[in-house]
């Protein structure tokens, strides 16, 4: 396998050359960036990148400039669009923002930035064009100032607004609820890339094969974010799903170089939004879940709308994004050149060179493991024979890959014998009975999974032997895994909604202790009469506290951690691997 990954990553110049370039590259326009306003010299760069392309190359990139309108410009005026015909004309796209906020920017936006000038001119530097066209897109104005904690304080404050208004039938807090709505949702922005997908028809939406948007992968663990929170407030009551060809795309890039990685976000967002945004208003969805409805009773079939492949990779640690935490540094001037790292940098060219590589026709990886670098096993039975699932999970990791292998087996009680024959795919689902299905769907095949106990796996160059001895305590553990799992993904479907409970609950609990306080104590309850305006202020901040740290860091680790809840069902619900020998 790491053969096949070199030679995906031998097209362009070795990764930690290119890691020091970006690097250099982002001090010298940091540099540059102090002696004038940041946004004009954010332009000016990208002006001075493109005369640098037109003498070096002539007319091999089709360079387009997109003036915003005036309704659009948050920071800087204009997108930029750089395109590298293919032999096709579908189209991948590699977006990112080239505006800054507050600070130099050299990890929000400048490391995107650079990344996505690097392919640029890796692509116009090729012996031959690509296979599918490239665009390459500078996003002007993705920051608008509301980010990070200020706007999950509009949020929170509007959620309380809310909540008041509902526990005690004021409509007084109903119009602050109603007018920080529109607040929470102006922090997210990418008004130059809505800008620039309104502009395409519906034909070159459909030529789209991917989108990635490249921000802030200069510092902190990748992420490749499924579920999105959407641009308008009302895309946050109802966040976006994951598009899974790209995320499963990007995902597999991750699991075959071990990179280990989350997958949810909260709050906050760039580029791929806008693409997602086509056809997945909150009208066409309700639309289109009436359509499902008709089609279904008709019994005719039903064709979904458009919509556009579109994914993220973003670098996040604890504080990093929240200014008024201690060390964040996003949209600060903390945001400098010695707070890039090469860590994540390398990690996301690597994706991005397997992304490339696998949409513009290449092959997939074969086998992407041997036998005996796997843990966990299942075995199967369908019509054409069995087939035996691996996967390679040491808990606790975000990185496992799958192998499912035809194989002649035999079953005694509830023992079996497999001996390996070809491998029929592979792949990074969480648990194995769901590649399997995946792959038996891929295959027209039905399957039924063996109850076996032990399992002794032969092949050419190793016998494997696993076993599963479940103690009532383990048999415990795998349910409450699975359940928390399934409380996770309920949360994450249901964001807003969490919030909103969670405000309610708070708001339930201090009442509570308010009313047992003022029995206890009289003083305390005549107090609290003389000093209301003091009291509902000082609670209200206390509620917003907890409310805001539930919502920027309990809740998303939590959610982000149902992948291990998961993990350990499946694996406490598979064949463990208990010892090894290698045949002589």
């Amino acid at each position: 396998m790491e053969s096949v990954l070199d030679a995906i990553h031998a097209r362009y110049a070795p990764v930690d050359a290119r890691v020091a370039e970006i690097l250099e590259n982002i001090r010298r326009d940091c540099r540059a960036l102090e002696r004038e306003s940041r946004n004009q010299g954010n332009e000016r760069q990208v002006e001075e990148f493109i005369d640098r392309l037109r003498a070096e190359f002539g007319e091999r990139v089709v360079i387009e400039r997109q003036r915003l309108s005036a309704w659009a410009v948050r920071t800087t005026r204009w997108n930029y669009l750089f395109t590298v015909r293919g032999d096709s004309t579908d189209r991948i796209v590699l977006v990112a923002h080239y505006d800054t906020w507050r600070g130099p920017g050299a990890d929000d936006n400048t490391t995107g930035e650079e990344i996505v000038k690097q392919y640029l001119l890796a692509d116009l530097r090729a012996a031959r064009r690509p296979a599918l066209t490239h665009t390459y897109f500078l996003a002007g104005s993705e920051e608008c100032g509301l980010v990070g904690l200020s706007s999950q304080l509009l949020l929170a404050l509007g959620l309380q607004a809310a909540n008041l208004a509902l526990t005690q039938q004021n409509w007084l807090w109903a119009v602050v609820a109603a007018a920080l709505a529109p607040l929470a949702g102006y922090r997210f922005g990418v008004s130059g890339s809505r800008e620039y997908v309104k502009t395409l028809s519906t034909e070159q939406l459909r030529r789209i094969r991917g989108v990635v948007s490249v921000d802030s992968v200069g510092e902190g663990r990748l992420y490749i974010p499924r579920g999105t929170l959407g641009a308008d407030f009302l895309h946050v009551l109802i966040p976006f799903g994951d598009y899974d060809s790209i995320n499963d795309l990007l995902e597999e890039a991750a699991h075959l170089h071990g990179i280990k990685y989350n997958n949810y976000l909260a709050g906050g967002t760039t580029d791929h939004v806008s693409f997602l945004e086509v056809n997945n208003g909150l009208w066409v969805r309700g639309r289109e879940a009436a359509r499902r409805v008709a089609a279904r009773l008709a019994r005719r079939p039903y064709a979904p709308p458009l919509r556009v492949p579109a994914t993220a990779l973003v670098a996040m640690l604890p504080g990093k994004a929240s200014p008024l935490v201690f060390g964040g540094k996003i949209h600060t001037p903390r945001d400098t050149p010695d707070r890039v790292y090469p860590g994540p940098l390398r990690e996301t060219l690597l994706i991005l060179d397997y992304f490339f590589h696998r949409l513009d026709g290449g092959a997939r990886v074969g086998e992407p493991r041997n036998l005996d670098e796997f843990h966990y096993a299942r075995l199967y039975r369908t019509a054409a024979g069995h087939l035996l699932a691996l996967k390679d999970a040491v808990e606790p990791n975000r990185r496992n890959v799958n192998g499912v292998y035809r194989a002649t087996a035999t079953v005694e009680g509830k023992r079996g014998i497999a001996t390996v024959r070809d491998l029929v795919g592979w792949g990074v689902e969480t648990r194995l009975r769901d590649q399997v299905a995946e792959i038996c769907a891929q295959l027209g095949l039905t399957w039924e999974r063996e109850r076996i106990d032990e399992l002794e796996v032969i092949g050419d160059d190793a016998r494997l032997h696993f076993a599963r001895h479940l103690t009532p305590f383990q048999r415990l553990a795998k349910a409450s895994h699975r359940a928390i799992a399934a409380v996770q993904s309920v949360v994450r479907n249901w964001i807003f909604l969490t919030f909103f409970a969670l405000a309610w609950v708070l708001a339930q609990v201090f009442g509570w202790a308010l009313d047992v306080a003022f029995s206890l104590s009289t003083p305390f309850a005549l107090w609290v009469a003389e000093h209301t305006v003091l009291t509902l202020i000082a609670v209200v901040a206390v509620e917003i506290a907890i409310l805001l740290y539930m919502m920027a860091r309990r809740i998303p680790t939590w959610i982000d951690n149902a992948y291990r809840h998961e993990n350990r069902a499946d694996n406490l619900g598979s064949l463990r691997r208990v010892r090894d020998q290698t045949l002589r």
